[in-house]
């Protein structure tokens, strides 16, 4: 049946797009710092980038301001893609990288084409119907053998307009069917009230271990690496 979204749903991708006012992903202090240096160091770790031979080429799959791309730019062929025209406006001129303002449902490349793909705090924003579509096309241009990194927020972190769904541990696995099952991580980020915290030399200090590494079950940010088994289109 036609007709018009919800207008919760029609003012998430509004949300998110105001957020590329500035490149805030580069802005980070503090705790949040700690948390995307934290998440990325587990992402490139599990995709074990670095000790592949060559230079690997890398698809960020809702790359935004390019953040996540610096770092893994530095021994990968790295690109980007995002649905934000303005975001990828960003990046350009910070990383280098091929960049691509495109809907994830329908990525610019060949099947195969790349030796690990990332969805990083992307699938959240992502409407239920295109969720399926979006996972298939990362999968679609994956090479056999290739690696996938998704990380999302949990169902028990902080409910975020923006976001149109939390998972649970549960439903996050079910992204990943026909995938090999390679690791599951969660990271306990920070609270709301740490942020004034972490601003104190010693408090910071003391709470900056918060950002960790935890049990899936009990995480707030869930991030998992899959392998694509050959065979699977």
């Amino acid at each position: 049946m036609g007709g018009r979204l919800p207008f919760a749903d029609r003012l998430r991708p509004w949300l998110q797009e105001r957020l590329y006012s500035t490149a805030y992903h580069w802005n980070y202090r503090g705790n949040p710092q700690h948390a995307y240096q934290l998440r990325t160091r587990v992402v490139l770790d599990l995709l074990e980038l670095r000790a592949a031979p060559g230079w690997p080429r890398l698809l960020d799959v809702g790359c935004g301001d390019g953040r996540f791309l610096y770092d893994a730019a530095r021994f990968t062929r790295a690109h980007g893609t995002d649905v934000s025209p303005r975001a990828i406006a960003l990046a350009r001129g910070r990383v280098r990288a091929e960049l691509h303002a495109c809907d994830a449902e329908r990525l610019p490349f060949a099947d195969e084409s790349f030796d690990a793909v990332t969805l990083l705090d992307v699938i959240e924003h992502v409407p239920d119907a295109s969720e399926p579509h979006v996972m298939r096309e990362a999968v679609r241009v994956l090479k056999p053998g290739g690696r996938l990194a998704v990380s999302t927020t949990s169902d028990r972190s902080s409910v975020e307009w923006k976001h149109f769904r939390h998972y649970s541990v549960p439903r996050f696995r079910a992204l990943f069917g026909g995938l090999e099952d390679l690791k599951l991580v969660g990271l306990v980020p920070y609270f709301p009230t740490l942020r004034l915290w972490m601003a104190l030399p010693l408090a910071g200090r003391l709470f900056s271990g918060r950002i960790r590494c935890c049990a899936p079950e009990v995480g707030q940010t869930l991030i998992k690496i899959t392998r694509k088994p050959r065979g699977l289109p």
